[in-house]
């Protein structure tokens, strides 16, 4: 839990003011931002340590945004409805082409089974920036 608290930067997309949990604001850092879902974040490079999309602002552009404001490391949290039989969504291999050319996916989470039929099957995704220069530095070619 200490890594939650040592947050400094954090953008939330597309949420009410009460849609996230309490406790993770509490622990949130120093600059919290919110803003609406739109084609464009009016922030610079580099300048959040954590994004979290709401369920209905993941998109391809969204996730191409996060990627562009998030400094080297940072970590994408979003959670979509996960595509069953009845159940409109994203399937587990739509996520990963969604997210593959900017980050590594380091975690799914989905509800215990208890709770599939009282609130539907859902992945919560967390997604860590890939750092290129410092993996082109690390693999460096035979001469």
């Amino acid at each position: 839990m200490s890594r939650v608290a040592d947050i400094r930067t954090s953008l939330e997309v597309g949420f009410d003011g009460a849609a996230l949990p309490a406790r993770f604001a509490r622990l949130r850092g120093r600059e919290w931002r919110s803003i609406a879902a739109a084609p464009e974040f009016p922030f610079e490079d580099g300048q959040f340590e954590v994004v979290i999309l709401a369920t209905g602002a993941v998109s391809r552009n969204a996730v191409r945004e996060s990627h562009r404001v998030l400094r080297p490391d940072g970590r994408l949290f979003f959670t979509v409805p996960e595509k069953t039989g009845s159940q409109e969504g994203y399937a587990l291999p739509t996520v990963y082409s969604l997210v593959r050319d900017g980050f590594n996916i380091v975690g799914v989470e989905r509800p215990k089974w208890r709770l599939f039929l009282r609130r539907g099957r859902t992945l919560t995704i967390c997604a860590q920036k890939k750092n290129w220069r410092s993996a082109s530095n690390r693999f460096r070619p035979y001469v």
